[in-house]
């Protein structure tokens, strides 16, 4: 029992008294070189002197499998270390300094970096990948719109060859039409040369339309197309609505002049028919007196003359008829004196006789303008071909169905 009351001794506490350090934990081992165990401190055979009741210290455990093992430092006691009143002894445990284990050990380099720089350097960088970036998307952009001009501009190409050889086929049309309207035409100057009417000849007019206005380049592109093929195209367009309004005014004269033309063929080539007359009797010579002039109430050829001529009294109302003047002397109730036609229409022309006049021209006229002018010299003036609408329309038909 007497070594249970014998006290304990605490080395570390006892070691701090006499000035030592404190147990240094080992260093640490930097990594991938696995864990050292610290060096312990061997005590010398026969245990610690110093003082009684010194607990011995156990030899450290051996390092587990696969760790390396520290080898065993030796090194003398520090200044310090040694029992009050004992010399150094040789036997005293040898300990290395823990400055000088450390430097033993591989350092780890540490590199400094100036953060400053750093995000002179980051600001920089994205700047120039900014710029990058900017001058990248310009190209692609760039090609793109090139891509997409030339693409514009095959499709328009494209699109105008089509435009073109629609064209083609209705120029082509409007040829046939023309020159079923020129046949038209001839047909009915010949019904009139015939001293004939041609009756049918406004409704068949009026059946035949050269269907090529200003609607059919609505929409229309001229990719392809020479400029003079355009320009032509055009003029033609032009002429073909003049042609058709010369040919609408056909159509109202032949419908307007129907009756008095069908009366003035029915009579035989050469006999003009007279209208009017001069009425004179026995106050045609006397002072502020002079002849009369009145209209029959039916026009009569001169083989009509040999008879009475019944007109409008042209100093009241009602019908008067007088016999034909035949001699120097007058009767004594008066008598009526023919006027030649061709003389009454030059100082006044009849509106009906004029719109015959108007007919035969624009009749000529339209011809004209399907068939063409031929150059005619006359005099100082030299007239130069005119080609007509049907042969315009041939030329362009076939200059458009070339467009490729």
């Amino acid at each position: 029992m007497a070594e249970d009351r014998k006290p304990k001794i605490d080395l570390k506490s006892r070691l701090q008294k006499m000035g030592g350090p404190a147990a240094t934990p080992g260093p640490v081992a930097p990594p991938g070189m696995g864990s050292v165990p610290a060096p312990a401190m061997t005590p010398p055979p026969g245990g610690v002197r110093g003082g009684p009741g010194l607990t011995p210290v156990p030899p450290p455990p051996s390092a587990p499998p696969g760790m390396p093992r520290a080898p065993a430092m030796q090194h003398a006691a520090p200044p310090g270390m040694m029992h009050p009143g004992h010399a150094a002894s040789p036997m005293a445990p040898a300990m290395m300094p823990a400055a000088q284990a450390r430097q033993a050990l591989p350092q780890a380099q540490v590199i400094e970096v100036d953060e400053g720089a750093v995000q002179q350097a980051r600001s920089g960088g994205f700047k120039k990948g900014l710029i990058a970036g900017i001058v990248v998307a310009a190209g692609l952009a760039a090609l793109g719109w090139v891509g997409g001009i030339a693409k514009a501009n095959a499709d328009a190409h494209s699109k105008g060859v089509s435009d073109a050889h629609d064209l083609s086929g209705d120029l082509g049309k409007a040829k046939e039409s023309l020159g079923q309207l020129a046949q038209k035409l001839q047909d009915g100057q010949k019904t009139l040369g015939d001293r004939k009417f041609p009756s049918d000849l406004a409704q068949q007019l009026a059946g035949l339309n050269v269907d090529f206005g200003g609607d059919k380049l609505f929409g229309r592109r001229f990719s392809g197309v020479p400029a003079d093929t355009t320009r032509q195209l055009f003029d033609f367009i032009t002429r073909v609505q003049t042609l058709n309004d010369k040919k609408d005014l056909v159509i109202a004269l032949l419908n307007k002049l129907q009756k008095p033309l069908t009366e003035e063929l029915s009579r035989p080539a050469g006999v003009p028919l007279i209208s009017y007359v001069v009425v004179v009797d026995k106050d045609t010579y006397g002072p502020g007196s002079g002849a009369f002039l009145a209209p029959l109430t039916a026009p009569v050829s001169a083989e009509g003359l040999a008879g009475d001529l019944t007109f409008i009294n042209p100093r009241s109302s009602g019908n008067v008829k007088l016999p034909r003047l035949q001699n120097e002397k007058i009767p004594k109730d008066g008598a009526a004196i023919a006027v030649i036609p061709s003389s009454f229409d030059k100082v006044c022309p009849s509106l009906t006789r004029g719109q015959i006049g108007q007919l035969g021209s624009s009749m000529n006229s339209l011809l004209q303008d399907i068939n063409g002018q031929k150059a005619a010299e006359g005099g100082d003036a030299v007239t130069e071909t005119k080609p007509g609408l049907a042969d315009t329309a041939g030329t362009l038909a076939d200059q458009l169905g070339k467009v490729n």
